[in-house]
């Protein structure tokens, strides 16, 4: 399965004399009524049709050479992929890459000197691991794992833990303590595991399982790199089985990004009507990009537009179709359907968190502002001022 530091890397990924396939395909076996093989022969033939004369023959005959080693590939390994496959190729200059992809994406083909990622970009918060947690007095299960795929990594019982008694008075008090104390130390082993697993396999998020005052002097014992993961608590036994786990830690998850992302729409909103450190818009939010400026990109998923991007400097511009140079370097431009994409991975190389509004809910807020916006590095009263 393709991970975070796949994207970045591919994010990169240039070539300057061959050309670069970025092949994307949804592979839905259970649907009876659309064969994937027949999306992909499609694909494969409109790709080598609309070859232009951005190639000259040598790369021409790359291309269509690497549309067959792709035929070839699916005709043989096609079976072993599941929903969503990318295939990176340019055999020339040394590439060919095949990654399984977590969910489904659209069938498309893009053929450029870099490697296009913007659609595995969109899926990355598919990728985010995250730990979960079930907690109780003696005992403990740790579960890694993400949206898609979750295992149990470990189970700790504590013995030394006594039990509870009958007596009264005194006593009863002072064997009370004695089981709260070696309550804590537990919770402390658990929580000093969270740590190590944090530093060997980091997670984005925690989720915690277990009876609210179990969990709440649980989290006492956490340490704060750790704490400040968590994200929510699910209702469940111990005994719960790894599907009901995995399945309300998602939901966990899934309710934590869209507060995240209400709570960015709402700053965005504020931030960009004060035209302090917020643009809403597509020609702002391209010129924060050219700055480097963009700290959190917010855009609803189907949104679309015309621009281009410069072939020297790689600027992402808005043109209309008639300027054919670039406005900062002078260089040939590259007209695009589809500037959107662009603006997605050159924000993504620059750090920049990305939020992809794709749901109704989601997507409505964003309507006033136009449908992409970004919160910003720093303020633009300061830029002024300076």
């Amino acid at each position: 399965m393709i991970t975070r530091a796949d994207v970045e890397r591919l994010s990169r990924l240039t070539s300057t004399e061959w050309p670069i396939i970025s092949l994307f395909l949804r592979v839905d076996k259970e649907r009876i009524d659309e064969d994937y093989t027949i999306r992909l022969k499609n694909l494969l033939r409109q790709a080598a049709d609309d070859l232009d004369d951005r190639f000259d023959s040598r790369q021409r005959q790359a291309v269509l050479a690497d549309l067959d080693r792709i035929r070839d590939f699916f005709r043989d390994e096609g079976s072993r992929f599941g929903r969503g496959v990318a295939v990176i190729a340019a055999s020339n200059a040394g590439i060919w890459e095949v990654h399984e992809l977590p969910r489904e994406v659209e069938s498309k083909i893009v053929i450029d000197f870099e490697a296009h990622v913007a659609p595995m970009i969109r899926i990355l918060e598919q990728l985010e691991p995250f730990v979960t947690c079930l907690i109780s007095r003696d005992s403990a299960r740790i579960f890694y794992g993400r949206l898609g795929t979750f295992e149990q990594l470990q189970q700790i019982v504590d013995e030394d833990v006594p039990g509870q008694h009958e007596q009264g008075g005194w006593a009863q008090a002072r064997y009370e303590r004695h089981i709260d104390e070696h309550a804590r130390m537990h919770f402390k082993r658990v929580a000093d595991e969270l740590s190590r697993l944090f530093e060997q396999q980091p997670y984005r998020w925690l989720i915690l399982g277990g009876p609210d005052e179990v969990v709440a002097a649980f989290v006492e014992q956490l340490h704060p790199y750790v704490r400040e993961r968590h994200a929510g608590t699910v209702r469940l036994l111990m005994e719960a089985n790894i599907n009901e786990v995995h399945a309300d830690s998602c939901e966990i998850i899934r309710r934590w990004l869209r507060d995240e992302k209400a709570r960015a729409i709402e700053m965005l909103r504020n931030e960009a009507l004060s035209g302090d450190q917020g643009v809403a818009g597509i020609d702002a939010t391209i010129d924060a990009l050219q700055q480097g400026q963009i700290l959190t990109l917010i855009v609803d998923d189907s949104f679309q537009a015309p621009g281009a991007v410069c072939q020297h400097c790689g600027s992402v511009q808005r043109k209309d179709g008639t300027d054919q140079q670039c406005m900062f370097c002078g260089g040939p431009l590259r007209q695009l359907t589809d500037v959107v994409a662009a603006i997605v991975t050159r924000a993504f190389q620059q750090g920049a968190n990305l939020l992809f509004l794709t749901t109704p809910e989601e997507r409505e807020p964003m309507e006033e502002l136009g449908r992409i916006g970004a919160l910003l590095r720093y303020s633009l009263s300061n830029q002024t001022n300076a």
